[in-house]
């Protein structure tokens, strides 16, 4: 039987790519429902889960100690847009409309192609080190080929799992945001038939499009056309925010059979009940990304609705230049928003609700099988499930803290944070350990800086001042 080995030759084994994992003796969270939580071990071989189970054996194996640790599928963020890395951190208290206007109108025409490579790259490691083992990148800032194969290369340079979710030109506003009659780049096609042909690569094609509320319907039916016809998932913004009278845009694209499992809806704040349950009927999936949403008065995130009519939410924590970018957030925010509200009904009628709705466990769900789900990775990822792929967080807490491990679920949902990530793997391939990236730090960190204040200073607006 293996034995725990020291730290440095444990860390030797680990890194080494050809060697077998054995996790042992870990809180298991699977989110398997025929295998359940349990106390036990997960054995990687060769990239992909190969068992789960009590007292596994693996001689050639190197072992990570979970004792007190918990073990989760890697976090998938459903929408991020990566390349706001670089300004992150400017726009926290905007409004929407000066989100539009200083971020979609103004800075996006100011990134070079080195500049989506750089922000990119930086964003996803991000991701990594809070446990996200796979992103929707909802890329909007391609205003030439060689930005797309900036964002492309940075999403395989950080060993990432993604979808690029490519995007429009991120130069001209009007043109490509106000009721546009511009089709979606065909650059799509190139990326589809070179860089991004295959659908079991590590990083694989989406189309991020406009969607209803932002071009013509016309314009809309021909962008998902386009996705359909190269075979790739398309998500796009819907129903967010107050600009006038509603328009029921998801129930005319149900009618016209546009909605299906290959479509992601974003927000969906002003969605009426009935055309939640058309989208969900027809199979599309919805990302709630509740912090922006409360903020940029996107209106009440809709976890609560899309759950009570059985569909799949999942979670995304949106623009980083605005708020948090890890998934702790987005979970806490998600289950308590809906919890805050249903108590506030419930005062209404004057009365204390019995149980509170949505779970811990409904929202990790949220976060990670439902996202796997939503990008048509649930036969790959979002659980540790045998035959998947090895996608693993492991989550530790320090000693001299108390131990919240009393209920395993609720300790990641309402206890952890970035800092409590201790081992990221994805595809079987260890990235973070013992609290640390593994590998140098890019030489890319110290251009973000510089590289943040030139498009802005481009843009015509700063930050706060330093203090």
């Amino acid at each position: 039987m293996s034995e725990i080995i020291s730290e440095t030759a444990q860390e030797a084994g680990v890194l080494d790519r050809g060697r077998p994992i054995l996790i042992r003796k870990a809180h298991l969270i699977t989110m398997d429902d025929r295998i359940g939580d349990l106390l036990g071990d997960v054995l990687v071989k060769d990239g992909k889960i190969a068992e789960v189970g009590r007292e596994l054996v693996c001689e050639s194996a190197a072992v990570i100690d979970g004792t007190d640790r918990v073990v989760i599928p890697g976090f998938v963020n459903s929408h991020i847009h990566l390349w706001q890395t670089v300004i992150k951190g400017c726009a926290g208290d905007w409004s929407f409309g000066e989100y539009l206007q200083h971020i979609l109108g103004a800075a996006g025409k100011h990134y070079r192609p080195e500049d989506v490579r750089v922000a990119t790259l930086l964003g996803a490691l991000e991701q990594i080190d809070a446990g996200v083992t796979t992103v929707y990148d909802w890329s909007h800032v391609l205003n030439t080929p060689d930005h797309a194969d900036g964002a492309i290369d940075a999403l395989e340079q950080s060993g990432i799992r993604a979808v690029f979710g490519h995007g429009t030109p991120g130069d001209d506003v009007v043109k490509w945001w106000f009721q546009s009659r511009e089709g979606h780049p065909q650059d799509i096609v190139r990326i589809r038939k070179t860089r991004l042909a295959s659908d079991q690569a590590l990083v694989t094609l989406g189309m991020s499009l406009r969607g209803p509320d932002y071009a013509a319907a016309e314009i809309n039916r021909a962008d998902i056309e386009l996705a359909r016809s190269l075979g790739i998932m398309s998500s796009m913004h819907l129903a967010a925010g107050v600009f006038g009278e509603y328009l029921p845009h998801c129930r005319a694209m149900g009618a016209a059979g546009l909605l299906g499992p290959d479509i992601n809806l974003v927000h969906c704040n002003r969605l009426t009940d009935d055309e939640i349950a058309m989208a969900i009927d027809q199979g599309a999936s919805i990302s709630v990304t509740p912090e922006v949403e409360m903020q940029m008065g996107h209106g009440l995130p809709v976890t609560g609705r899309v759950q009570a009519a059985g569909g799949r939410i999942t979670l995304g924590t949106d623009v980083v230049s605005s708020v948090s970018a890890d998934m702790f957030s987005q979970m806490r925010f998600a289950v308590q928003s809906q919890r805050m509200l249903e108590n506030s009904k419930a005062h209404e009628l004057g009365r204390m609700l019995d149980r509170l709705p949505i779970s811990a466990r409904d929202v990790l769900n949220c976060a990670t099988l439902q996202g796997a789900e939503s990008l048509g990775m649930a036969t790959r990822i979002g659980s540790i499930t045998p035959s998947k792929d090895a996608d693993l967080t492991i989550l530790s807490w320090p000693p001299h803290q108390a131990s919240p491990l009393a209920d395993p679920v609720q300790a990641v949902v309402f206890h952890g944070s970035v800092a409590n990530v201790e081992t990221v793997m994805i595809g079987g391939r260890v990235h973070k350990f013992r609290h640390r990236p593994v590998g140098s730090a890019p030489a890319e960190g110290r251009q973000a800086a510089q590289i943040g204040m030139r498009i802005m200073a481009a843009a015509g607006f700063q930050p706060a001042s330093r203090v």
